[in-house]
């Protein structure tokens, strides 16, 4: 008799661990979602670091924290997305965290505790898909903040080196001659810069 009933006691405890450590797995699982979520944010749309997700592992404390960290979650991939031109809803899934933080509390209160159970794993399961889609798509989504500037590119010589070709290259025009004068009277020759024939002495016209 007493060693059935420790072995059921063994079993028992087993049992407990089991659905224990399957609690823990889930929530580890969960946690790492919320965490990929602010880490595909840049450092300065994060309105929470993405370590502090695992404070949700912390009894007691973890039916306060939701309160603040769904928000930030929320604030942080909606600037995430407005900065890499996504269409994003305002405020993606802070609603539905929040409910899902008050159907938690609720489970410590008595002839409510049944129906917040049901309420926190359908909150719990909705908001795990609805943040695991908006992973998905960022790290889809190129960032705008990794793109690097390209030099530009120029199709012919760059401007500089246009002038300077065309410096080179400027030929001056020829200076048109001067138009040849000659003596009304005897026909000679005269430079441009005389006044008076130099043969005759007749003024140059």
């Amino acid at each position: 008799m007493f060693d059935s009933g420790a072995a059921i006691v063994q079993a028992l405890g087993l049992f407990i661990f089991v659905i224990l450590a399957v609690i823990v797995g889930i929530n580890v699982l969960y946690i790492l979602t919320l965490q990929k979520a602010l880490s595909c944010c840049a450092p300065q749309n994060q309105t929470t670091s993405p370590g502090s997700t695992w404070y949700l592992l912390i009894p007691f404390f973890n039916l306060i924290w939701p309160f603040f960290l769904y928000p930030h979650i929320s604030e942080s991939l909606e600037r995430e997305f407005r900065q890499r031109n996504l269409p994003i809803e305002p405020q993606p899934a802070k609603s539905l965290g929040l409910a899902l933080a008050i159907v938690q509390v609720c489970c410590l209160v008595p002839f409510l505790n049944f129906l917040a159970g049901v309420g926190t794993l359908v909150c719990f399961i909705l908001y795990w898909v609805k943040i695991s889609g908006y992973s998905n798509q960022l790290v889809a989504a190129p960032a705008a903040y990794d793109l690097q500037p390209t030099q530009p590119q120029w199709t012919q010589q760059p401007p500089m080196a246009a002038a300077a070709a065309a410096a080179a290259t400027y030929q001056a025009l020829p200076v048109p001659p001067q138009r040849a004068r000659y003596c009304t009277a005897c026909r000679a020759s005269i430079q441009s810069n005389e006044r008076f024939c130099g043969s005759c002495g007749v003024p140059a016209a």
